[in-house]
């Protein structure tokens, strides 16, 4: 990261802490305009009201790994229906507020209070799921979120729910805060380590508990320290929990006012917006890669909004969404960030160390090929992205990761706010995300050459509810997917005339090329398939498609894919030639600048993850029209 943050570590143990003056509560009360404002956010919301059951209601989209309910459910949601009694009580209109106060008194209830049971304290997503006698795992990070909105109507309207409920609140708060402590998130799960923090922090001040805020103090120190020793966020340059944590650093910049913990609050929120600020693409609008922890592949209107509004109106991207404050979320971007979103520097280059490896950390590794040791040990090391941002595109990737749906590890983003595009690469096992299998990524600006192993106890769907049991898994398909989304105006694919020729693609003036260099699954070699829907199109190399299978990894000599892709919009893209080597542990592929090479059979995750090796033999040649930005 850029150098925001000016505390030292040091310095922060040497603070004497006035516990006396944590916190501030000033109940906010919304003008006639706000409150105007405010009504008009509602409106798609009171749609969603369920007067008999006092909540929001949905359809379940999916099957989720925190629930037993199937896809295609009428349930009542806990976490939504109380944030919306919040924005209820704050409208001033007492239909509204009563509404508001049946929700809260309906939810309540549903909190595990049985201290004996492991989800003390926890709530569930949907009284038609509750927690106990389930098969699916509880989700803990329920006591963090359903607390959040808990404490807004303790802060704010305690004058107007009445004192018995104002006990039952706090009784409840109480329960979430001692499950919070009792969980002791690391700091590696930013958002939920932040919000619990936070949660912990007002609970104790205003419950009387000076235990609970000092370990939220504690928290504090040890989350912002964590931060800046590994260089940012866990969840590295994540659209979904920058901007959790970022509503969270709100929260406590509202009512911490101890002197210490607000300049580590200050510092970390000033990182969200320059993690957001170095990853924007002006001229399609977008929130470029690589991304831990994304839901969209394409920016959505509520971060417009949030631009158009924290910037009090300087940024203003076409489109159809609010150009009105939310006043639920007053966000500012701090005033060195903002020329960074007006004013971009094309072409440039970012490259970001997100993680920090761990030397202490040590992984022994074996090997196949006869060498002088038959084994050794490695470490852990750095997570490294690279974006490549121009005037036609943006392309990103990192150089480890892994096939999680939540991750976006090679991506690239073309076109205009009215009418973007994204290019994705992913990984399907029956359809859907395998996160089992990992990404070593090497990239100059406009080539990627990328390397796709298995870890034999990786996660399927999920990258550690779900693992891989003894090296075994059944499936119908496998396959590589470059999928394209978006505006697909004048969008292509060309497929190859031999097997393993190369596809080519067309969007509008964007041209580009992928190759498998080399490709084998056990005894599969693969091939490339194009396909669309209405809504996204793709090239797929199926590596198998067929009847249902086991495969005993164990047994797999090579489970290993290579991908070349070069991007162009001002002449075709590069077309270099890629060599292949191997041996029985590794496979290697190198063009004239870059060379990958990562292990060729399925192994343990930690080492699958980290026993590679990226050479760029002649990266960037001088080139005055790129800026090279490197964040280490």
């Amino acid at each position: 990261m850029r150098k925001i943050l000016t505390l030292s570590m040091l310095w922060l143990f040497t603070i004497t802490v006035l516990w006396a003056s944590n916190t501030k509560f000033v109940p906010v009360r919304l003008s006639q305009d706000e409150i105007n404002y405010l009504m008009k956010d509602l409106e798609s919301k009171n749609k969603e009201y369920d007067e008999s059951k006092k909540m929001l209601f949905c359809v379940t989209q999916n099957k989720h790994y925190h629930s037993d309910l199937d896809s295609g459910v009428i349930v009542h949601q806990t976490r939504e229906s109380l944030e919306y009694a919040v924005a209820l009580l704050k409208t001033e209109n007492e239909t509204y507020k009563k509404r508001a106060v049946d929700i809260i008194k309906t939810i309540l209830p549903m909190q595990e209070k049985d201290e004996s049971l492991p989800f003390c304290g926890i709530w569930p997503y949907y009284p038609e799921d509750p927690l106990k006698g389930r098969e699916a795992a509880v989700d803990y990070n329920w006591a963090d979120f359903i607390a959040v909105p808990l404490i807004d109507v303790i802060i704010n309207h305690s004058d107007y729910i009445g004192q018995r409920l104002v006990k039952e609140i706090k009784d409840a708060l109480v329960l979430s805060a001692k499950a919070i402590k009792k969980r002791n998130v690391q700091p590696d799960y930013t958002n939920i380590c932040i919000m619990g923090t936070y949660v912990c922090y007002v609970v104790g001040d205003i419950c009387g508990l000076p235990e609970m805020t000092d370990y939220a103090h504690s928290r504090l120190v040890n989350f912002y320290n964590y931060t800046i020793k590994n260089k940012g966020f866990t969840e590295y340059n994540s659209p979904t929990y920058t901007l959790v944590a970022m509503d969270e650093l709100l929260r406590m910049q509202q009512t911490i006012i101890n002197p210490a913990d607000r300049k580590i609050i200050d510092a970390l929120y000033a990182m969200c917006w320059e993690m957001i600020a170095t990853h924007f693409h002006q001229p399609s609008g977008q929130w470029c890669g690589p991304n831990l922890r994304s839901y969209s592949s394409l920016a959505v209107p509520e971060f417009y909004r949030l631009l158009y509004n924290a910037s009090d109106g300087e940024i203003n991207l076409p489109g159809d969404y609010p150009r009105i404050p939310n006043v639920m979320k007053p966000h500012h971007i701090p005033t060195n960030i903002l020329p960074y979103f007006l004013k971009s520097t094309l072409p440039r280059l970012e490259i970001d160390t997100f993680v920090v490896a761990n030397p202490d950390i040590q992984i022994e590794r074996s090997f196949l090929e006869k060498r002088k040791d038959m084994k050794d040990n490695i470490s852990t090391k750095d997570i490294i992205g690279r974006l490549y941002a121009s005037p036609d595109f943006a392309l990103a990737s990192i150089n480890q990761g892994y096939m999680w749906n939540q991750t976006r590890p090679l991506i690239a983003h073309w076109g205009t706010p009215m009418k973007p595009s994204y290019l994705q690469v992913r990984f399907l096992h029956d359809g859907y995300d395998f996160s089992a299998i990992n990404i070593i990524a090497a990239q100059d600006s406009t080539t990627v050459l990328a390397i796709f192993n298995i870890a034999e106890d990786g996660g399927d769907t999920h990258p550690s509810l779900d693992r891989v049991q003894n090296g075994n898994f059944k499936a119908k398909d496998l396959r590589l997917r470059i999928e394209v989304g978006g505006d697909l105006e004048n969008t292509s694919f060309t497929k190859p005339d031999q097997t393993n020729g190369d596809v080519y693609f067309v969007s509008r003036e964007l041209r580009s090329i992928f190759r498998v260099p080399y490709a084998k699954w056990g005894n599969e070699d693969g091939y490339w398939e194009i396909g669309r829907d209405e809504q996204r199109i793709w090239a797929d190399f199926v590596l198998y498609s067929g009847k249902e299978k086991n495969f005993n990894l164990s047994k797999l000599k090579e489970a290993v894919l290579g991908l070349y892709l070069s991007m162009s919009a001002s002449h075709e893209p590069e077309s270099y030639p890629v060599r292949v080597d191997k041996d029985r542990d590794y496979l290697g592929l190198s063009t004239d600048n870059l060379r990958v090479k990562a292990l060729l059979r399925p192994a343990e995750e930690l080492r699958v993850r980290n026993d590679y090796e990226i050479k760029y033999l002649d990266w960037l040649k001088p080139d005055k029209d790129v800026f090279n930005f490197s964040k280490k």
